[in-house]
């Protein structure tokens, strides 16, 4: 039941954020000037979250002309974004309706500024080309984790270098946050994507030079994933957690965009690049409790903060380091996250060349990354 679960509009950088269920019919006056839309998904999970027959629906009423590009994979492939972008281009699409959780957004994004601005979209990861224009688009999220529907960024893959990486891509003109969508979601990505917006939060919070109002941000949203999480696990079509879940993603994307992230996300992003088959959130996950040990040692006061929803005794000191790291794993473990990367074919041997790959985000030194990395294992 959507009874007392309050929809609303939000306001934030260039993007109109609509939120709660049945929120998608507001999108009606963003697309009623367009004459064709190119619509981006994946391969499944538009259709089975009913997201993509309410939308076709809406354009079918508007009478706007539509193709359907469903050729973005999970870890997306800059070269996706470009084949987007082909497409939108020879259409003569004026706007990009991308459906999808991060990697259907992040790819649309990418794409929207190929198809005005030229060029690949590698050029834009590698920041040797800069956007002129782009086409409009409208993001309708189907995950609680992304955060790019109200932020600036976009995560690619690029094939000829093997590396993925974010960039400063658009933000939406105008996004859509309907929990229904969310109802779907398999238990694993239920997990996995709340716990994306977890490492959001934590990660932009304990972020050098982070603000007061980001930390306020951060602390509400690992508040509302700590109480709703187990609740979506235990009962997934529980509409009143997965709204809250999906709230506390859109605070942790705007928390993100404000300070950005550091380890976890560095490190992930060079594990799921040598293997595009580990989800997103799954590999944030398996190196994230040994990472706050870390991440507390170098700023205990905001890691305390943020974590206070998980254990409250945790004090702002570097020797609480092994109890923001006890936190987060027995947080995961409730929720019932007991992967390794031995799981995704990861072996010891792979340990130096992730480490030289993952740079020293926060100050860390090659034992430190590698530490990190044999505690997931």
């Amino acid at each position: 039941m959507s009874e007392g679960l309050p929809r609303f509009t939000l306001k934030y950088a260039s993007v109109k954020l609509y939120f709660g269920p049945n929120a998608i019919g507001e999108l009606e006056r963003e697309l009623k000037g367009c004459e064709r839309v190119l619509v981006a998904t994946g391969k499944r999970s538009a259709k089975e979250s009913g997201a993509l027959d309410e939308a076709l629906s809406l354009l079918a009423k508007l009478g706007v002309s539509y193709e359907v590009f469903d050729g973005v994979t999970p870890n997306p492939w800059a070269s996706q974004a470009d084949a987007m972008a082909q497409r939108a281009w020879s259409f003569g699409a004026d706007a990009i309706l991308a459906i999808g959780g991060g990697s259907v957004i992040d790819a649309a994004k990418a794409a929207a500024m190929v198809a005005v601005s030229g060029g690949r979209a590698a050029d834009y990861v590698y920041g040797r080309r800069r956007a002129r224009g782009w086409l409009p688009v409208y993001a309708v999220n189907i995950t609680h984790g992304t955060g790019t529907e109200v932020d600036r960024y976009s995560v690619l893959t690029v094939e000829e270098t093997g590396e993925k990486r974010g960039f400063v891509s658009i933000y939406p003109a105008a996004s859509v946050d309907d929990p229904r969508y969310t109802l779907t979601l398999p238990r694993n990505q239920t997990v996995y994507t709340a716990l994306d917006a977890f490492y959001h939060a934590y990660e932009s919070a304990t972020q050098p030079g982070s603000s007061p109002f980001t930390e306020m941000l951060s602390r509400e949203a690992v508040r509302l994933l700590r109480a709703w999480l187990p609740r979506a696990v235990e009962n997934p079509r529980d509409l009143e957690a997965r709204y809250w879940l999906l709230y506390a993603s859109m605070l942790a994307g705007i928390a993100i965009d404000l300070n950005g992230t550091h380890v976890v996300h560095l490190i992930e992003h060079v594990l799921s690049a040598m293997n595009p088959k580990l989800a997103h959130g799954c590999g944030l996950a398996l190196l994230g409790p040994r990472a706050a040990y870390y991440i507390h040692r170098i700023n205990p006061r905001a890691s305390a903060a943020v974590l206070a929803a998980l254990d409250p005794t945790i004090k702002p000191v570097p020797e609480d380091a092994e109890k923001a790291e006890k936190a987060v794993r027995e947080f995961q473990r409730l929720v019932g996250f007991e992967e390794r990367l031995s799981d995704y074919g990861f072996t010891e041997s792979d340990l130096p060349k992730i480490a030289e790959k993952s740079g020293s985000p926060l100050g860390l030194k090659t034992p430190e990354i590698l530490d990190i990395l044999k505690h997931c294992l």
